[in-house]
C-alpha cells in the first residue's frame, strides 16, 4: 500500500482567460487542438508530484506530432487532465478554472494567434466573464 502525502490548500483560483482571435476559423483551431489534446492525453498520463514528466513517453510524441503542437513541455501535460471549461464563442475562446497552473492553454491560444486577457474572476465580478456573470 502506499500512502500519499501532499500539501495543499483549499483554492478557488476562479480563473477566466479569453482569448480573442481574427476571426471564428481561428478560435475553432484552436478549441480543436485543445480537445484533440485532453481526449488524446487522458489515458496517457498520470498525476504524480512525486514522479513528475521529464520526458514526453512515446504515444504522448506520437499524438502531439500528429497535431503538429510542439510548444509543450512534459511537466505542462497535466493540465489536460485537471477540471476546467473551455467554450467558444464567435472568434472568443472562455477558458475557466481553479488551477492557477495554465501555461500549457495559454501557450496554445498564443499558438493560435489570440490575443490573451487572463485574470481571477473573484476580482473582477463585473467584467463579460466574471463571477457575476
Amino acid at each position: 500500500m502506499k500512502v500519499w502525502n501532499g500539501y495543499w490548500s483549499e483554492h478557488s483560483m476562479n480563473l477566466v482567460m479569453v482569448g480573442q482571435f481574427k476571426s471564428i476559423e481561428s478560435a475553432e483551431k484552436a478549441k480543436e487542438l485543445i480537445d484533440n489534446l485532453k481526449d488524446g492525453l487522458y489515458d496517457k498520463i498520470d498525476v504524480d508530484v512525486e514522479n513528475r514528466l521529464t520526458r514526453f513517453p512515446d504515444e504522448v510524441m506520437e499524438l502531439l506530432r500528429g497535431l503538429n503542437f510542439y510548444d509543450l513541455r512534459p511537466s505542462e501535460l497535466e493540465q489536460f487532465l485537471y477540471d476546467n471549461s473551455v467554450e467558444i464563442e464567435g472568434d472568443k475562446i472562455i477558458f475557466k478554472t481553479e488551477e492557477s497552473d495554465v501555461s500549457a492553454f495559454l501557450k496554445i491560444l498564443v499558438h493560435k494567434g489570440a490575443k490573451v486577457q487572463v485574470y481571477t474572476a473573484h476580482e473582477y465580478p463585473d467584467e463579460e466573464y466574471g463571477r457575476g456573470k
